[in-house]
This record gives structure tokens, C-alpha cells and sequence, in this order.
């Protein structure tokens, strides 16, 4: 949602963003009257980026870049993003806003990936910035196994454990293989930072059981740095002075209403090198109003990829709303999602020997969400192997849904490399 309050904000805005290539011919000559008007500027897209990039949204002098970084380019052509010292501070803010307070008695190990990403530079300048210490341990690496993180987060006495929410688990999956209880062979450890996947309120739970500390998780991504942040309630808020999110209908022509789930576009309101205006960031969300425990107005919600939904008829499910269902049965670790002949079906992996759904249970379940559900419990290690734990350390984002097809053939058996 856009107030006109924001209107001198967005207008000085959109004369920096008037300084790249790209901009030029996109945005109107005079200053802005209302907000409406900020609503007719075009969007743009992914693909907008791709053919722009490394250089047509820069928008300040070549002196003034300070670091590089791209998209990992899975879904095509890399997208590129440049930041001068003040976007990084910026990104440092916000990230230090949330509920996770860094201080210099922290020692932070860092599990997200270095190359080209951009979370980890910004949450080391952010953990730095007040005076913790920083383990860059990396991730998408043969130097640092699932192994040795485990031994360096147990010798190194690490505080705040940072990484994809699949990280969490895989590394807690290894203490345990190695006979250690994540809950309490830690006794160090006081929170986890997440980012790069939607952390739904199941998987929150999930990982806040194994580990026994809180998660503080930060929705963002390489084109516009950090969004989004949790606050120490668990609920994600918006830096309103930094950015502009709208939730737009699926024709991407009007905002949705109130508490309703569309398609998340955002304008970045004080980056410098590379601003973005009404980015059709491809993600699922939506905002809720009412004043959170921390005193935020509204409350963001990351609902997974656009790309990443089920469509069953009319009706469409994404990743929160299958975490949900998840959140109900014995075992949550390991999963996969799908559609069948006659709903959903998923697949899931027992945690301890003998695990299952009743049959109440699955009755239970079809009627709270009016679907007809197959859930089949697989034997540990189906998904997951867990002797690759011990091999490699690379780890790719986690793929949940899957095609009716795909599970007929069990292509889930062969998932992303660990």
C-alpha cells in the first residue's frame, strides 16, 4: 500500500532514478501530483533486468560502486546488482532492526554463500557494524562439509548460526547423525538468522523445536538487498522509509485487498547504485494490518514463489499453505507435494521408525482445508541422503512441489545435490 504522505519521498526518488539509461524514457517529465500517478509508471520485470544488465540501472558515478553481486541465474540469465557503501550501511540497518540484536559478545557463523550472493556480505557488515565476530563459513563450498561447521560452531563457541532455513536442518540432521542433540550440545547458541526461502510459521516451529533458540529471518533478494525483516515476535515487518511493497491482483493491475494474497512488486526508495521501481518480484505475499506486539502497523507475509504453487481447479496452494498441513503430522522434516487424481498427495520422510498418519488424522485434515489428501510416509534417507552429509557441502534451495507425473515416476528421488 502507497500513502500520499510518501509523495516527496517517491518524487526525489524518481529524479536520482532518472540518472541510469534504463529509466530515462520510463518515467514522466514533470514531478508527481498523487500517488495514482506513481501507480501508472510501468513495471518492471525480470526479464527488464536481464536485458539490462550489468550496467544500465546504475545510477551514480563509477567511483561511487563499491561491490557486485548477481542472481545465480537458475531461471536464466544472471541478473546484475551494484551497491555503493551506503547501500550496504543501509542493508546493515535494516538487517539489525529485526529481533536479532547483535552485540560484541556474538560469534556469528555465516553459512550462506559468498560468490555473487549478496546476503551474506550484508549480514557480515551488519553483525560487524556492532561488533560481533563473523565466521564466514560459506556454503556451495568443499571447504567448509556439514561437518565442519558442526566443529566449528561447538570449539568456536558460535552464538547466532545464519543460513537458508534447509541449512538449519540439514545441519542439525548431521549433530544428530554424529550423536549430538542440537537443543542442548550447542549450550552457545542464542538465535538463527534465516533468509533465501519463504519461513513459513510450520517450518519457524520446526526449526525452533530441533535447535531451542528463536529464528529472526529476513526477506530479501539480490536486486533489491534486505526487505523485510522479523521482529523479535516472529513477524516480519517493512522498512516503510526504505521501500514501497505492493500486492497486486494476478493481471499485475490493481492492489489487492487488505490481508489478501497477490503477486509482490517493490520500489526501493533509498538504494543508490541500482534503485529499483515497481519490481515485479515474481513472489507470492501479502500484508496484514494490525498493530504487531512490537508496535509495527502491518505485518508482512512471504508466501513462496509465483512459480511454486499447486492448482487444484479454481483453488491454488503455495508453500505456506502445504507447510501448514506438514505442521500436523508426526514427522515435518522431509517432504514433497503434489497433485494426484483426486487432490494432493504427499510424501514424507519418518523421522523415527514406525511413524505415521492415522486415519482420524488425514479425516481431520480433509475436512479443515476441503481437500482429499494421500499421504505416503517413506523410510529416512528417501529424499535425503545422509551419507552425502559427510561428502560434500554444497546445498541448492529445497524443491517441494513436484507434478502429478513426477511423483507417479518418483522423480523426487533424485533431488537437489546436498
Amino acid at each position: 500500500m502507497v500513502h500520499e504522505n510518501r509523495l516527496t519521498a517517491i518524487n526525489q526518488f524518481i529524479e536520482h532514478c532518472r540518472k541510469a539509461p534504463f529509466y530515462r524514457e520510463r518515467l514522466p517529465d514533470e514531478l508527481l501530483s498523487s500517488i495514482h500517478e506513481f501507480k501508472k509508471i510501468p513495471l518492471t520485470t525480470k526479464e527488464d533486468l536481464r536485458e539490462i544488465s550489468p550496467f544500465d540501472l546504475v545510477c551514480v558515478p563509477h567511483k561511487k560502486l563499491y561491490q557486485y553481486h548477481e542472481s545465480f541465474g537458475t531461471t536464466g540469465r544472471p541478473i546484475s546488482t551494484w551497491v555503493t557503501k551506503e547501500d550496504i550501511r543501509l542493508h546493515a540497518k535494516n538487517i539489525n532492526s529485526g529481533g536479532l540484536k547483535f552485540t560484541k559478545k556474538d560469534i556469528l557463523l555465516i553459512r550462506f554463500p559468498y560468490a555473487i550472493s549478496s546476503i551474506a556480505h550484508n549480514l557480515h557488515f551488519a553483525a560487524q557494524s556492532k561488533g560481533a565476530c563473523v565466521i564466514p563459513a560459506s556454503s556451495r563450498t568443499t571447504i567448509t562439509p556439514f561437518t565442519r561447521v558442526i566443529d566449528l560452531m561447538q570449539k568456536l563457541k558460535v552464538t547466532v548460526l545464519a543460513g537458508l532455513p534447509q541449512q538449519a536442518l540439514l545441519i542439525a540432521e548431521t549433530a544428530e547423525i554424529m550423536g549430538l542433540e542440537p537443543s542442548k550440545d550447542f549450550p552457545n547458541l542464542r538465535a538463527i538468522f534465516t533468509a533465501g526461502e519463504a519461513l513459513t510459521t510450520g517450518k519457524r516451529k520446526l526449526l525452533e523445536g530441533i535447535w531451542g533458540v528463536p529464528i529472526t529471518d529476513n526477506f530479501g533478494m539480490t536486486e533489491i538487498g534486505s526487505g523485510a525483516i522479523s521482529c523479535q515476535f516472529g513477524r516480519h515487518h517493512i522498512p516503510g522509509d526504505e521501500c514501497i511493497f505492493e500486492i497486486l491482483d494476478n493481471q499485475l493491475i490493481k492492489e489487492v485487498e487488505s490481508g489478501q494474497i497477490g503477486n509482490l512488486v517493490i520500489t526501493t526508495l533509498k538504494k543508490q547504485a541500482a534503485p529499483i521501481i515497481r519490481y515485479v518480484t515474481g513472489d507470492r505475499a501479502r500484508i496484514l494490518p494490525g498493530k504487531c506486539t512490537c508496535g509495527e502497523e502491518y505485518s508482512f507475509e512471504h508466501h513462496g514463489r509465483s512459480s511454486e504453487i499447486i492448482k487444484l481447479g479454481s483453488r491454488i496452494l503455495d508453500c505456506w499453505d502445504l507447510t501448514e498441513i506438514v505442521s500436523s503430522f508426526p514427522c515435518q522434516r522431509f517432504w514433497v507435494a503434489g497433485p494426484n487424481a483426486e487432490g494432493l498427495k504427499f510424501v514424507v520422510e519418518e523421522e523415527k521408525s514406525g511413524d505415521s498418519v492415522s486415519t482420524d488424522l488425514i479425516n481431520n485434515l480433509e475436512e479443515r482445508y476441503k481437500l482429499k489428501l494421500e499421504i505416503e510416509i517413506v523410510p529416512k534417507g528417501t529424499l535425503y541422503d545422509r551419507k552425502e552429509l559427510f561428502e560434500v557441502a554444497e546445498v541448492g534451495k529445497p524443491r517441494y512441489i513436484y507434478t502429478a507425473e513426477e511423483l507417479e515416476q518418483k522423480t523426487y528421488l533424485k533431488p537437489v545435490k546436498i
